[in-house]
């Protein structure tokens, strides 16, 4: 009962499907937009954008992850037969593939940063 608690809790702590930002066409464009005006080499811009489009594809995926752990958990908690071994392996596969995915996201910001120079970093972050 406690594990079920404790999903929940994260359920609870979890922001909402629609409250998570998402990453439009528009935002894609703004960060072209971005990199087209600090990082002058057309090869080193390109890097960053490709770059860019997978950090918005993980961001994506970060929020279709966090909406299905929700769905998944709320059916769980309104199944008053469900088990603590249920809740665990809830828990534990949510936390797998969120790990993976922030794996991949702190990859591909360390291959963004190695692109450019600090000035540049600092202006692409701002």
């Amino acid at each position: 009962m406690s594990i079920l608690l404790a999903v929940g809790f994260l359920v609870s702590c979890a922001s909402s499907p629609k409250m998570v930002p998402t990453l439009s066409d528009e935002t894609a464009s703004q960060w072209n937009a971005t990199v087209d005006k600090h990082i002058p080499d057309a090869q080193r811009a390109g890097n960053l954008k490709q770059f860019g489009q997978q950090l918005f594809e993980l961001q994506d995926l970060l929020s279709r992850d966090i909406a299905d752990l929700n769905e998944k958990a709320v059916a769980l908690n309104a199944n008053y037969g469900s088990t603590r071994e249920e809740a665990q392996l809830l828990s534990a596969a949510y936390t797998e593939k969120r790990n993976a995915a922030l794996a991949q996201y702190r990859d591909v910001i360390f291959a963004m940063r190695r692109e450019v120079s600090a000035e540049e970093w600092k202006a692409l972050t701002r």
